[in-house]
């Protein structure tokens, strides 16, 4: 054979070798492991959020929260910056306090949902997260515009919330260490609070359109101070099934140990008159919270929606370790 003959020989196998080697792949390009944009911006797939299934985006780019105050706290300690969202403030600062920190871009909404709808349409949403207070009809007009979750507002869903809002933006590593900063605190507000008499009274109040709030064992801070920490639960929060006014009169019989009061200009006028006229009242300087100095008012930044949140919880928690020592 001449070496011409012999030289066409080698190559025909060299080539033959590298068309098996190729054909046989690597694992990086088999079909067993995709790759996570193969399927575009626009995938879609199916999540569980409290028991019920819900068609997402795989990786929403423009999440709109809408009413959603709960979840915008859980985006705030997670650090997603939301594509719009409903205003906490005014026009001059709509994202005031720790809102601000990641909601400088944010699309403020100011109006109500039904107020937004149309402007809604023009931005486009890929995923609406809402709130389980909106009626069916409004949940209805939000899912034609995007897909929507409406989220619990009921304090022991927080966790829930937390890790679906994680679970949508890829932050799950996050918010389990969020979970477990919590849960230290917690135990050590515990112990704390069980050192203290069995029948210390803690009563939280919100001041809200310049009258006093009180509300149900699981809602505003409540959850926290009573379920989560294990002060006893006074009588007149027992006795509130919904936000209920609460009147000087009714406060004098309560007569609480210990008053945390919240109080947001925001709600009350964009003054602290209220605030100011209240401590004035007889009453309120015969309290016996406040005769011994146990009155402690925005101890919890009174942005917060309150123990129904993971930054909620932090808070509350931080604020009774903070003032009960």
């Amino acid at each position: 054979m001449s070496y011409r003959n012999l030289l066409l020989v080698v190559c025909l196998l060299l080539a033959a070798m590298l068309a098996s080697c190729g054909q046989s792949g690597s694992p990086a390009s088999s079909p067993s492991s995709p790759d996570p944009e193969a399927n575009g911006e626009d995938a879609m797939h199916t999540i569980t959020y409290l028991d019920k299934p819900y068609e997402v985006p795989v990786a929403p780019r423009r999440i709109l929260f809408m009413s959603a105050f709960e979840s915008m706290e859980d985006a705030v300690v997670l650090g997603i910056e939301p594509y719009a969202s409903s205003a906490i403030g005014d026009e001059d600062e709509p994202f005031p306090g720790f809102y601000g920190a990641v909601m400088q871009n944010t699309i403020p909404l100011m109006g109500t949902t039904e107020e937004s709808l149309e402007y809604l349409l023009q931005l486009d949403p890929d995923l609406i997260i809402g709130t389980d207070m909106e009626t069916p009809i409004v949940h209805e007009q939000l899912s034609k515009i995007a897909p929507t979750i409406p989220v619990s507002h009921f304090g022991p869903d927080w966790r829930a919330n937390l890790e679906l809002l994680a679970e949508l933006t890829g932050k799950q590593e996050e918010a389990g260490e969020i979970i477990a900063r919590y849960e230290r605190d917690r135990d050590k507000a515990r112990q704390l609070v069980k050192g203290l008499d069995a029948d210390t009274e803690v009563l939280a109040i919100r001041v809200r359109g310049e009258q006093m709030m009180v509300y149900p064992e699981s809602v505003f801070l409540n959850d926290v101070l009573y379920e989560q920490l294990g002060f006893k639960v006074p009588e007149i929060v027992r006795q509130t099934k919904q936000q209920e006014v609460l009147s000087l009169e009714g406060l004098s019989v309560a007569n609480p140990d210990y008053i945390m009061l919240q109080y947001d200009v925001y709600e009350n006028g964009g003054s602290e008159r209220a605030l100011e006229e209240l401590q004035k009242t007889k009453v309120w300087q015969g309290l016996d919270a406040v005769r011994n100095n146990r009155l402690f008012i925005n101890a919890v930044d009174p942005l917060i929606s309150g123990g129904g949140t993971a930054n909620g919880k932090i808070l509350i928690t931080q604020a009774v370790l903070d003032k009960f020592q």
